[in-house]
């Protein structure tokens, strides 16, 4: 390994690499490196991205079946809701006098003619108030003519 002549190996081994050879090679290389820049720049990212593109495909087949459990009583739930309302129908329009409407308009009455007894009852009352004044007014001037003297007498 001083520094003159190559090793032999080397020495065979130009002298069967053909110029062809070596441009095959150095294409090989630069098609090597340029696979590795071309795989880093657009597979790589591509490559990375996989595993959140599973896991927002799990997310949504998770929600999906979440969506379907949760879906599978609404038919029930539809047929309640349209038996209540059915019922609430029934009892919020007149249908010859059971239903709570029915009940209410003749409850309105009856308190109507309550009303109308109670007002001719306190016009009536206040009437008698009335007389009742004007009755005690003639006692006061009927009292003021008699002679109290007389009363002793007859007392």
């Amino acid at each position: 390994m001083g520094g003159g002549t190559p090793p032999q190996w080397l020495v065979d081994f130009l002298a069967a690499v053909g110029l062809d050879d070596i441009a095959a090679g150095v294409v090989a290389i630069v098609g090597g490196v340029v696979a590795v820049w071309l795989f880093t720049k657009r597979v790589w990212p591509v490559v990375r991205a996989i595993p959140a593109a599973v896991v927002t495909f799990a997310r949504g087949v998770v929600t999906t079946a979440q969506v379907l459990e949760s879906v599978k009583d609404l038919p029930a739930f539809i047929e309640r809701t349209d038996a209540r309302i059915g019922e609430i129908h029934h009892e919020v329009h007149f249908n010859n006098g059971s239903s709570v409407k029915d009940a209410a308009i003749r409850t309105e009455r009856a308190v109507g003619e309550l009303t109308a007894t109670a007002q001719r009852l306190e016009e009536g009352v206040a009437g008698l108030y009335k007389r009742v004044d004007e009755l005690a007014e003639v006692d006061d001037r009927l009292w003021a003519t008699v002679d109290p003297e007389d009363e002793e007498a007859d007392g």
